[in-house]
């Protein structure tokens, strides 16, 4: 059989339609897998807007309360607290409160930021890894002040814009007017290292309450003409560490430094033989006073014989702050 010029055009047109069929499928193919190899990121979080944020309360003392927060779905949001002010209902003014709450975070990321920048630090996390929360979570918030009405909050946050969504999840506290919770404080001295073991009265590790912690050589502690006793220094300075929210002092259950100089753990010292030291370690709950009450606060006399060091102190030898 002989093909016009009419009849063999038809299978040519056919080649072309599916010539085109099979670049646009390639190129549909590419994209789906473009965009499953960025879905497959194990570090990627999913995440809506669409949230609601349950706020349970588990312990309140007198300067720091205890908070668990969880979500009915997976989100980014941001929790906070604040004292109440008189004559404000947030939940009036939801919008303000959210964007005026998201901007204090951001202006304390920028200055952690920064601090770690100007240290050099290899790796910076962003604002939503820093600062929000994703999922459930359990938040203590230390530096509180007694017998004060609190808001504890929460909302969700955009990550990619930073601006909040949905409402306002809000509950008032009041902190108890002195603290309840007695803790002392098991100091070990192994060669520069030491170790501190915070307990209930019943020889129990505590976990989750804050506290602090400082070694002072005691020639520079005479040398403080104003202090009588070093128990005197060591409520001013846990004092200062409270009233300037100073979180890098903050602690939480037990805790190991090498006191080498190095300047990186609570002691901000370095042994030396021969030199005698006051430890003191602190029950972030509210303000502190000398003479201490029991709960408060233990304080440690002892002399620096080397790397062969070994001392294990217990509350019964606390020098009660004095010389």
């Amino acid at each position: 059989m002989i093909y016009t010029g009419a009849q063999a055009s038809a299978p040519a047109k056919l080649q072309i339609v599916i010539r085109k069929f099979v670049k646009r499928l390639s190129a549909l193919v590419l994209l789906l897998v473009a965009i499953g190899l960025c879905s497959c990121d194990p570090n990627a979080k999913a995440y809506t807007k669409h949230i609601e944020i349950d706020i349970n309360v588990q312990n309140i003392s007198a300067g720091y309360v205890q908070v668990e927060f969880s979500t009915n779905r997976e989100a980014f949001y941001l929790v906070s607290m604040q004292p109440v002010k008189e004559g404000i209902n947030p939940q009036e003014i939801a919008k303000t409160f959210m964007l005026l709450a998201l901007d204090s975070a951001y202006l304390d990321y920028l200055k952690w930021r920064n601090n770690e920048l100007q240290n050099l630090v290899p790796f910076v996390a962003d604002f939503s890894s820093h600062s929000l929360q994703y999922g459930n979570t359990n938040r203590t918030f230390c530096f509180l002040q007694p017998d004060t009405d609190y808001w504890i909050f929460a909302f969700g946050v955009d990550p990619e814009s930073n601006k909040p969504f949905g409402q306002l999840f809000l509950k008032t506290i009041t902190t108890k007017q002195e603290s309840v919770l007695t803790m002392d404080f098991q100091y070990r001295v192994r060669g520069e290292w030491d170790y501190v073991y915070p307990k209930d009265t019943a020889g129990k590790i505590i976990s989750d309450v804050p506290w602090t912690g400082m070694t002072v050589d005691s020639a520079e502690l005479r040398d403080e003409q104003k202090y009588r006793v070093p128990g005197e220094f060591f409520v001013e300075m846990f004092q200062f560490f409270y009233d300037n929210k100073w979180d890098s002092r903050i602690y939480y259950g037990v805790v190991a430094h090498q006191n080498n100089g190095d300047y990186g753990g609570s002691t901000y010292t370095k042994f030396e033989e021969g030199h005698t030291y006051y430890s003191a370690f602190a029950l972030l709950d509210g303000p502190l006073s000398f003479p201490p009450p029991k709960t408060k606060y233990d304080i440690y006399r002892f002399t620096w014989h080397g790397d062969s060091t070994e001392l294990n102190f217990t509350e019964k030898d606390c020098t009660g702050g004095a010389w």
